[in-house]
């Protein structure tokens, strides 16, 4: 891999770029939200449900003192309110967190300081619950070096509980509280204060909620025997492989259905990289930088000059004027490479033929689920399925997601066997249309 030139930012390239269309919806609906609505709403009595309105902490003294009192529960909810669109690494501009009996706001922009709440989630004895808390997680890795160890995220626990996957958490709150959660706010500056107090309520009930709606998904995941298989889910969202990016499968992904011979492929995972070490210099997303399709289509042509690169459609004149020289040098660099020192072709194109294979395995994978009570979006994505049979037609065991957990035994196993013809796998309604029978064991 070349190494990525250094290059100190002048800022021009932040300024030119600048915030986009999610930053520009964001200033947008923040003025649409200029009068206070009055919204009050009354609360269930629940011993889950914190009644009182969200504190607001500044102080590190606040935040210590909730901190012991969530680690004395031995469970907390946690949201953040971030902006994605305008930097590297997104902006913290509040964490929220929760006891059954209270709900706190802590605002790092008025001082509140963050180290005892990476601290408090990241203790293996909190059971830290969460909604769609992928990004959410990531900091507590990036801030301490180790992640959340004890993590159960809702909107996973769903998929496993007859639920759609994924599903918003204002769906759970509708069904499981019975409240209509105000979605006002959604493209809020969070970094703007002071925030007015339907914002913090909005804030607030991302987590005031999740004690109760874990209640009763873990009752319906542990009649249904899921119970291992949420807990392995949610496992997955702490591991810090899941927190690294992979320049291999970063480049395919970015190379989606594209035929790309193998120097294409070497460019476009070069300048994928190129393209993340600016987005770090300059202080931007790295798709904000260059997007993928740009990307993609900068490794397809090979251009040899900035004019070449101006042509390609959607290439940023300020990237071209700050960067082109860096990217014009890699590219010339992998033109040079010897055969032997490019990355390895994909070995995975599907004919016409694996096409429609590759299809009705996919509706067979949704059907195992959908029969188990688990959204076939918690199971096995297309692609996932393509490499599982590319990888079963040349007769090898298929090595991924198919062939570990529970998705092995649910799926990768019922599915091998059928592909090396050991056994079938027949599909019948039973009881009318919403009842899938499950076969006998001449048909497992």
């Amino acid at each position: 891999m070349t190494k990525p030139p250094s290059k100190p930012s002048t800022n021009r390239l932040k300024q030119s770029l600048g915030q986009g269309g999610r930053g520009r919806r964001r200033a947008a609906a923040s003025r649409a939200v200029e009068q206070e609505k009055a919204t009050p709403r009354q609360l269930p009595e629940h011993a889950r449900i914190p009644s009182d309105p969200a504190e607001v902490l500044t102080t590190l003294a606040e935040v210590e003192a909730f901190c012991a009192e969530a680690r004395s529960a031995g469970e907390v909810a946690y949201d953040t309110e971030f902006i994605g669109e305008e930097s590297y690494i997104p902006k913290i501009c509040l964490v929220q967190l929760a006891t059954p009996q209270r709900v706190v706001l802590i605002d790092p922009i008025q001082g509140a300081p963050l180290e005892p709440v990476w601290a408090l989630l990241a203790d293996s004895e909190v059971r830290v619950l969460v909604h769609s808390g992928l990004q959410d997680l990531v900091p507590i890795w990036r801030e301490t070096g180790a992640p959340a160890s004890n993590v159960l995220d809702t909107q996973v626990a769903a998929g496993f509980s007859d639920r759609s996957f994924p599903i918003a958490l204002s769906a759970l709150v509708d069904e499981f509280v019975g409240i209509t959660l105000d979605k006002s706010y959604t493209f809020t500056r969070w970094d703007q204060r002071p925030l007015r107090s339907g914002h913090l309520e909005y804030a607030a009930d991302d987590v005031r909620f999740l004690f109760v709606i874990s209640d009763a998904l873990a009752a319906m995941t542990a009649e249904r025997g899921h119970d291992e298989k949420v807990a392995e889910e949610c496992r997955s969202l702490v591991d810090p492989k899941t927190y690294t990016s992979d320049p291999v499968h970063r480049m395919q992904r970015a190379v989606g259905n594209r035929k790309f011979n193998r120097r294409q492929r070497t460019t476009l995972m070069e300048l994928l990289t190129l393209r993340d070490h600016i987005a770090q210099v300059e202080d931007l997303p790295p798709r904000s930088v260059l997007k993928d399709d740009v990307c993609a289509r900068v490794a397809k042509d090979m251009p040899k000059a900035k004019d070449a690169l101006l042509a390609i459609k959607h290439f940023p004149r300020p990237v071209v004027e700050t960067w082109g020289d860096a990217i014009l040098d890699l590219l010339s660099t992998v033109r040079k490479m010897d055969t032997d020192a490019l990355v390895g072709g994909s070995g995975r194109e599907e004919s016409n033929r694996d096409r429609s294979r590759i299809d009705a395995l996919h509706a067979f994978s949704s059907l195992l689920c959908w029969r188990e009570g688990i959204d076939s979006g918690v199971g096995a994505s297309r692609s996932e399925i393509s490499r599982f049979y590319l990888d079963a037609k040349k007769g090898q065991r298929p090595v991924g997601v198919l062939d570990t957990g529970w998705r092995a035994e649910l799926l990768g196993g019922p599915l091998f066997s059928m592909l090396q013809g050991e056994t079938s796998l027949t599909f019948r309604w039973s009881g009318g249309p919403e009842q899938a029978e499950k076969p006998s064991s001449s048909q497992s």
